[in-house]
């Protein structure tokens, strides 16, 4: 067992996430594709509710004042996090419980609950494939705790390498998990590895489905997205026309809820009928407003048009988690006693995230919108989605949001 010659040993978290459009479909679901769904346990309810409750509160985080795209995956920055708990201890584990909302009594309920929901989401449907991944990369000059490694093992599934730190070759080995687990959409997400890094904890989501109703590829053409500024720029434009979906409108704000597959996966996309009130919009997020705008919601078949676009997004989310709560595990001040043997004096240096959406005829990733600025006692014969709105992708069962993400300008 060998000690660090540092004072301080750093731990990097980093949660990395990709979702990709995929394969053909019909108009209808496939007749033996259907939902393997079954009913939550409370801890799984707990978890998502705090999970979700994260999702808004970091999203609301990172969307202030910044008028360009975000997007992000809860369940990627939840798991990587979590991870991290099962070494922290004192003051530091319970600032990270309250950041993360983990709601149930014990340690071995929240990991459970964890490792429950991951299976869950990887068999629900056939035509979406969905995959979650996690590995520990630790410098080999020292040893990790048992039972930090035996929980990270048994309930996110995680691969344990030990690394040269101080060689080349260890961010390249990093960097090519990654890259597998994503399909090459996440190429690199650790800039560096100095020898006075302790580990590295990832965790890589890989989202693949295709639309139920998918967008007729010859009825796409350009058309105009309304800025937040009052702009406006021609950007190609899909159109559905023999689809369902459902829809809620009202004077502030209309929602499309946008199927994949056997229908349990969607898009719901959330467009407020003032361009320029995205970010009231984005406030008022909540697992709450959510279940009543849905609740609210119709069948529809209108003609739907949806921007054509691709995403990629890179955020460092240290400053996001301190504001939320979590300061204390990024100090000197920071427990992380109970992940390396013989060495207690350790602090997160960096959570950085990478994402990547890409939404076509075919499927999605990280959809788009929704609708224009009408009431919902007088329905236009077409919904376009050509404002800044907000999009999340979810499983309908559990109610887990997947990926969250706003477009003020579709590319």
């Amino acid at each position: 067992m060998k000690k660090l010659k540092y004072k301080n040993a750093w731990v990097g978290l980093v949660g990395a996430m990709f979702m990709l459009l995929s394969a053909c479909q019909t108009d209808e679901a496939v007749p033996d594709n259907t939902p393997k769904t079954r009913e939550l346990t409370v801890q799984e309810q707990k978890t998502i509710g705090s999970s979700n409750s994260f999702a808004f509160q970091a999203f609301a985080k990172l969307s202030e004042g910044q008028d360009q795209n975000v997007f992000i995956s809860p369940l990627s920055i939840s798991m990587a996090l979590g991870m991290a708990y099962n070494g922290a201890g004192s003051t530091t584990k319970e600032a990270m419980r309250q950041t993360l909302g983990f709601d149930l009594p014990t340690d071995e309920e929240i990991n459970q609950s964890f490792k429950s929901l991951s299976g869950l989401l990887q068999g629900i449907d056939k035509e979406v494939t969905f995959s979650a991944a996690n590995s520990s990369w630790y410098n080999n000059r020292f040893e990790l705790q048992a039972p930090f490694v035996e929980k990270n093992e048994t309930y996110f599934d995680a691969t344990v390498q030990g690394l040269d730190f101080s060689s080349p070759a260890a961010k390249t080995e990093i960097n090519n998990w990654v890259a597998n687990k994503t399909n090459g959409k996440i190429k690199t997400i650790v800039d560096q590895v100095r020898p006075e890094h302790a580990l590295f904890l990832m965790n890589a989501i890989y989202f693949k489905g295709a639309w139920t109703y998918q967008f007729d590829k010859t009825l796409t053409q350009p058309a105009q997205f309304h800025l937040a500024n009052g702009s406006t720029v021609n950007h190609p434009f899909m159109t559905l026309k023999k689809g369902k979906y459902l829809l809620h409108q009202d004077t502030d704000k209309t929602l499309i809820d946008l199927p994949y597959g056997n229908r349990q996966f969607s898009m719901m996309i959330v467009m407020p009928n003032d361009p320029s009130e995205l970010d009231n919009l984005v406030q008022e997020l909540n697992p709450q407003n959510l279940d009543t705008w849905l609740t609210a919601a119709d069948s529809a078949s209108l003609e739907l048009h949806l921007p054509k676009f691709t995403m990629a997004y890179e955020k460092e989310l240290n400053e996001m988690l301190k504001e939320l709560g979590m300061g204390i595990a990024f100090s000197p001040q920071a427990d992380f006693s109970h992940m390396v043997e013989g060495e207690a004096a350790l602090a997160i240096s960096k959570v950085k995230h990478k994402a990547f959406v890409e939404v076509n005829e075919e499927g999605t990733e990280a959809a788009a919108a929704t609708s224009v600025g009408i009431v919902v006692t007088s329905l236009p014969p077409s919904v376009w989605v050509n404002r800044p709105f907000v999009f999340m992708i979810r499983e309908k069962s559990s109610n887990a949001i997947l990926f969250i993400g706003k477009l003020m300008q579709p590319e």
